[in-house]
């Protein structure tokens, strides 16, 4: 997996800011701006490029989960839709893409660390944050800092849900 989370950094770096506790990178996050999405042609193209070759430099990890595992996982990420979005309107917004904390540093306030500077810049500018897990048991994580479910989606081929969450500033006063 560290190999596969190193390549979705590398690939989505341009696209986003990454937020960490310290230089130990206890915890880190990727956060995306709506305001930063470009819509161009070209734009797309060059991400899709970016997917592509994030998946074939992930390729090695197929060693250890086999062949089968590894289409399989492309598939469900390929099946993710942030669609959702849509009912935000135009209004702007901060996207946490990925929230992950080392093993050894789980369970200490590194996940605190992360969302609670991300969540006063969202009540500052008076704007969303959302995301997206598959995991049933973050769910009273993100409700503890006023993240609320707005929908969920299952997985096409997967027994995963995908539960879209929103953080509201007027709503966490």
């Amino acid at each position: 997996m560290k190999i596969f989370f190193h390549r979705y950094v590398e690939m989505l770096y341009p696209y986003c800011d990454l937020l960490t506790t310290s230089d130990n990178y206890e915890a880190v996050a990727l956060v995306f701006h709506s305001q930063r999405e470009a819509g161009t042609l070209r734009s797309k193209v060059k991400y899709m490029k970016r997917i592509a070759f994030a998946i074939i430099a992930s390729l090695p990890i197929s060693r250890i989960i086999g062949i089968r595992g590894f289409a399989r996982g492309i598939s469900i990420l390929l099946s993710m839709s942030s669609s959702w979005l849509s009912i935000l309107g135009d209004k702007q917004y901060m996207h946490l893409d990925m929230l992950v904390v080392q093993e050894q540093y789980r369970g200490q306030g590194y996940v605190s660390k992360v969302i609670k500077p991300l969540l006063s810049e969202c009540r500052e500018k008076n704007i969303f944050c959302t995301l997206e897990t598959q995991t049933i048991s973050n769910l009273p994580i993100y409700e503890h800092y006023q993240f609320r479910t707005v929908k969920v989606i299952a997985l096409p081929n997967s027994s995963l849900e995908q539960y879209c969450m929103v953080y509201t500033p007027t709503d966490a006063d």
